[in-house]
């Protein structure tokens, strides 16, 4: 005898999973038009030249679409996935430290506790030392911030989204 498979088991188990709701998606797109993305990001590259061997500050400004939340890097239930940020290996740069702001605690229908997520504008500070011998005029740095987006409902697959940045680099 085949065992059946209750609709409501298959929802909790791709809630948890991240998998997309069977219900339309928030971002639609007709032919021709470009994708809304869920989060941005913008760099701050640090205003003075960067001598080798200094730490310097990169800042990142993550926008969160209206509607949505990002899980904090401590979202508080094991099977969220955190927001993390990472940089291409590059043997110019090492990061030292990333800097989270303090999320907020807030509670949704689909989580029997309160979660920490973020909202709207976040600023998310990398503190990077940049390699002895490092040579010429400027370096760009690449990296990608992961997220797992929500609303109120339920929570999407775990995403990424890619930033560049350049320093001045002192001689």
């Amino acid at each position: 005898m085949k065992k059946k498979i209750e609709p409501l088991a298959i929802l909790i188990l791709a809630l948890f999973l991240g998998l997309p709701r069977a219900s339309a998606s928030p971002i639609q797109t007709t032919a021709g038009q470009k994708e809304n993305p869920i989060v941005t990001v913008k760099t701050s590259p640090p205003s003075q030249a960067v001598f080798p061997g200094d730490t310097f500050e990169l800042t990142l400004e993550l926008t969160v679409a209206p509607g949505f939340h990002i899980n904090s890097q401590k979202p508080e239930d094991e099977l969220l996935v955190p927001t993390s940020v990472e940089l291409k290996k590059d043997p110019a740069l090492e990061l030292k430290e990333v800097i989270f702001p303090e999320a907020r605690k807030k509670k949704f229908k689909f989580s029997d506790k309160p979660l920490s997520v973020y909202e709207g504008q976040v600023k998310v500070k990398l503190k990077i030392e940049l390699a002895e011998g490092v040579c010429g005029s400027s370096l760009e740095i690449e990296g990608k911030v992961r997220y797992q987006a929500c609303d109120q409902e339920a929570c999407l697959r775990p995403s990424s989204v890619p930033f560049k940045a350049t320093i001045k680099l002192a001689s």
